[in-house]
């Protein structure tokens, strides 16, 4: 009851100030004909992925690295085959997913879907990509906070990735079963420690996965823990291949020797 009285009071006021009326980052008005809904100044702050980005994880490499893998994946082998983004993690991207995710904009989520599946079709052919996965995966939110919050965020992107990208998309076979603590202030060996454990395959879907190749969703990458978590879980289940996309990725830093 509480949820639908939420529901239809969100619905009023997107008919008396419709969402797509203001920048999904700073808040001003804008016109329809803005790409992603983001205003002038904003589209170009956002740090876009360009060519130059990590072979394993997909973030923008650092004009100090040399290599063609980032720092990190250097340092931290991973279990995920592949991952794309779409923007270095700053000031602006962060609040895009802040709003998305502690602000009450679901709306948000599509405009991420869609500026995922640019990404994506940016580097292959819409009949390269449909044939690239067999299914996308959210990373999925432990219930307790998914019901503080009122959906999952990366769920709602999948959604508007899958219908976009033309695939499917299944919210039903992934399952968080550890509630962790927040991961922003945590090592990357907590962030780890944090999260191992955390997931698991429903039973009764286990046998959909095998041999398949997979594209998990989120919207934020830092350290892979999460998605290396979950690439773990997907493989002892028998999926042959998992990547991930993420909305934005931390910043490609090269430690000096």
């Amino acid at each position: 009851m509480i949820k639908a009285l939420k529901e239809l009071a969100a619905g009023a006021a997107d008919l008396i100030c419709p969402p797509d009326l203001y920048c999904i980052c700073c808040g001003k008005i804008i016109d329809g004909s803005r790409t992603y809904r983001l205003c002038n100044e904003c589209m170009d702050s956002v740090k876009w992925a360009g060519e130059r980005v990590c072979s394993k994880c997909g973030k923008r490499l650092s004009d100090i690295d040399p290599g063609t893998v980032c720092f990190s994946c250097r340092e931290h082998p991973h279990i995920f085959d592949r991952g794309y983004t779409c923007a270095e993690y700053g000031t602006h991207e962060r609040a895009i997913v802040f709003s998305l995710k502690y602000g009450g904009r679901s709306d948000i989520a599509s405009v991420i879907g869609g500026i995922m599946a640019d990404r994506m079709l940016a580097l292959y052919s819409a009949d390269e990509l449909v044939c690239m996965y067999d299914i996308v995966l959210p990373v999925p939110l432990h219930h307790r906070r998914k019901l503080a919050r009122g959906y999952n965020q990366a769920a709602l992107i999948a959604e508007s990735f899958s219908r976009i990208a033309g695939i499917e998309c299944d919210d039903g076979i992934l399952r968080r079963v550890k509630e962790t603590h927040m991961m922003r202030s945590l090592t990357p060996d907590q962030r780890r420690d944090n999260i191992r454990g955390a997931f698991e395959v429903r039973k009764h879907r286990a046998g959909e996965l095998r041999g398949k190749s997979i594209l998990i969703i989120d919207d934020i990458y830092t350290t892979g823990a999460t998605i290396d978590e979950i690439a773990s879980v997907l493989r002892t289940a028998g999926a042959d291949r998992v990547e991930f996309i993420s909305f934005a990725s931390g910043a490609d830093v090269v430690k000096s020797a």
